[in-house]
């Protein structure tokens, strides 16, 4: 009895009967490969999984990592170099497992478990790069330049603060990008675009894992792998590509369909496929909108302050450099975040509640101190200013800020 198909479907794909050795080693290379990724990313849920995974991948890791690259210091662990031993130890395993499955199996193709296997890796890049793209459209993942930000000396930075800056200095860039990626995700729902899809992304994440190595981003195997999903996913059409681009030649249609051979299979991909891609393309943009409206969203007593005086038990404090008690400046530009540089040149973070009727600022450490919220009164001055009031670690503090002209004061704010 013929096997049911939707109205979209042909017969089966038409590519030959028997692979050649070389077709079938590459695709359980990838196979594997990609199931590894997707166990570790399982696995990295919870820290008992985690800790297991660590006893057995860290021995070959640091094996590479120390052969590879001469990293010896347990501190270079999350680096750049040691996501590259990682890196090359999954293909190595990989590489192994591939070897031992072509050794063992007999099987001329695999057509259908390529089948499924693409669908998998198409929705999951897909869905992954649709989340990144929205959230640079709207863009609530490189947020515009704060106070903290403007006034942190370029060679303080850290490598990722850099990159996150330059970001977040253009929206305009930003959202560039980010439809690079929420176009080339969109394009690989669909399997007669899958192949322009996976070549925007290719194009697009490029650069992205590049960054994320070289400023040192935490998520650079996660970039890394969406790459080469993608450059499987078009690798499927080389040599049509080759034939188009290099050879001058026709390239003659292929058929994508893809028979589930199940009717219940259809039905659901009838109401799920919609589903899922309103989901991954609307979901992510009001999620961003959401995000993008709080953090643009001005606290109250908004802010750059450098501290004029600073009076601790009646005794005024001088401004000596590398004094790691005084306050230098203060800044008020997130809503809940009040930061506080010190005369060292160090931040601390606090997290703070401005209450304007009774002018007053609650304000708790978010460096991990565990301790009662610290009330202190604040009262504005006429030049814009504000004097602060209050005992903090049981000494009395007077102190007095004044405001910065920030739109004056940064030459990065003139060319916006």
């Amino acid at each position: 009895m013929p096997v049911m198909t939707d109205s979209h479907s042909q017969p089966e794909v038409t590519d030959p009967i028997r692979w050649s050795p070389l077709e079938r080693l590459a695709f359980r290379f990838a196979f594997v490969y990609f199931a590894m990724f997707g166990c570790a990313s399982l696995l990295d849920v919870g820290t008992g999984p985690r800790a297991f995974a660590a006893r057995l991948f860290d021995p070959p890791v640091r094996w590479v990592a120390r052969i590879a690259f001469g990293l010896t210091d347990p501190s270079s662990v999350g680096g750049a170099r040691w996501a590259a031993a990682q890196q090359i130890t999954a293909f190595g395993v990989a590489a192994i497992l591939a070897v031992i499955w072509s050794a063992v199996s007999s099987r001329a193709e695999y057509r259908r478990l390529r089948g499924w296997f693409f669908i998998v890796l198409r929705y999951y890049v897909a869905v992954i790069m649709m989340i990144y793209g929205g959230f640079k459209i709207i863009n609530s993942q490189f947020p515009p330049l704060s106070l903290e930000q403007l006034s942190e000396p370029l060679g303080s930075m850290a490598p990722m603060g850099l990159l996150w800056a330059f970001m977040g200095y253009s929206s305009v860039y930003a959202a560039f990008t980010g439809l690079g990626e929420a176009t080339g995700a969109f394009l690989l729902f669909f399997r007669r675009t899958t192949t322009a899809g996976a070549l925007i992304l290719i194009a697009v994440l490029s650069n992205v894992a590049l960054l994320n190595y070289v400023f040192d981003v935490p998520v650079k195997q996660l970039s890394f792998n969406l790459l080469l999903a993608s450059i499987v996913l078009a690798a499927a059409d080389a040599r049509r590509l080759i034939d188009v681009w290099f050879l001058n030649r026709a390239a003659a249609p292929v058929d994508v369909s893809f028979d589930f051979r199940r009717r219940w299979l259809y039905r659901v991909r009838r109401v799920l496929k919609p589903i899922v891609v309103a989901g991954a393309t609307c979901g992510p943009i009001v999620a961003s909108a959401l995000v993008h409206r709080r953090i643009v969203e001005r606290p109250p007593l908004f802010g750059l302050y450098n501290v004029d005086a600073f009076v601790r038990n009646g005794v005024n404090q001088p401004a000596i450099a590398r004094d790691w008690t005084r306050w230098r400046q203060v800044a008020l530009s997130r809503p809940g975040v009040m930061s506080v540089k010190f005369m060292n040149d160090s931040v601390r973070m606090y997290s703070v509640t401005v209450d304007t009727v009774a002018r007053r600022v609650s304000t708790r450490s978010r460096n991990g101190a565990v301790g009662s919220p610290i009330a202190i009164a604040y009262e504005p001055r006429a030049d814009g200013g504000l004097r602060l009031l209050g005992a903090v670690n049981g000494e009395n503090l007077d102190i007095t800020l004044l405001r910065v002209d920030h739109e004056r004061a940064f030459r990065l704010l003139h060319h916006r």
